[in-house]
């Protein structure tokens, strides 16, 4: 596929040479003292230039055709990790099971790899925010407080993650740990959008303490009044 569209775009690029000289050609023939051009010359460089825009369409179709179609296999690889991990009924973690953990960590793997070949902006746009989406779910599943999920959830002892024999526990691959965790951190060269976002006003929270929210203008008139200087 990769090969026929670069066969396609050398193509259209040799066909866009040969309109440039048709029409040098023309214009040298019209700027003639005795112009040589005709009508009928003007209809090979005008179905030149017919097939280049309908070739360069074409071409600009499919990449965006094909930029759509590896943007929702991204995204649904990432909903698919996270239904790999979500947990069963009845339990309120996700499996420790060193199978789930390999699967999800490889699903987000190929969704990252897939998620850098988008080539049209819009979509990179849209993958970006779907993946801060699923980033956030999977952090609520493997990071639920500040303690995050306990040692022996991973493993039942430290040794089995070097190894381990007999009816134990599989423990958790480190690999496919370290793919989870850091996929569910926010980056560090990634801006935070909201960010320039300013606070309410005071004619905000007053409006706020006069139509509703109540209970926020009231909190936030009380905050405005602990930040006022000698308070």
């Amino acid at each position: 596929m990769r090969l026929l569209l670069w066969l396609l775009w050398f193509a259209a690029a040799a066909l866009a040479v040969d309109v440039l000289l048709i029409g040098a050609v023309l214009i040298q023939r019209l700027c003639a003292p005795v112009p040589t051009a005709s009508i009928l010359d003007l209809g090979p460089f005008i179905i030149s230039v017919g097939v280049l825009i309908a070739l360069v369409t074409f071409l600009y179709t499919l990449r965006r055709g094909r930029s759509e179609d590896i943007l929702e296999a991204a995204t649904d690889l990432l909903e698919k990790a996270h239904q790999t991990l979500s947990p069963s009924v009845g339990t309120d973690q996700p499996p420790n099971d060193r199978r789930t953990w390999l699967s999800a960590a490889r699903l987000i793997s190929t969704a990252e790899k897939l998620g850098s070949r988008i080539t049209e902006q819009s979509h990179c746009l849209i993958y970006r925010e779907k993946r801060e989406y699923w980033r956030a779910r999977l952090y609520e599943l493997i990071f639920p407080s500040r303690e995050g999920l306990p040692g022996s959830y991973y493993a039942e002892e430290p040794g089995h993650m070097i190894g381990y024999v007999g009816d134990v526990r599989a423990s958790l691959s480190e690999k496919s740990l370290a793919v989870l965790y850091r996929f569910v951190r926010w980056p560090e060269d990634l801006a935070d959008p909201i960010d320039g976002e300013p606070i309410f006003t005071d004619q905000e929270i007053e409006r706020m303490r006069a139509f509703g929210p109540r209970g926020l203008g009231n909190l936030l008139a009380q905050v405005r009044q602990l930040r006022r200087p000698g308070a």
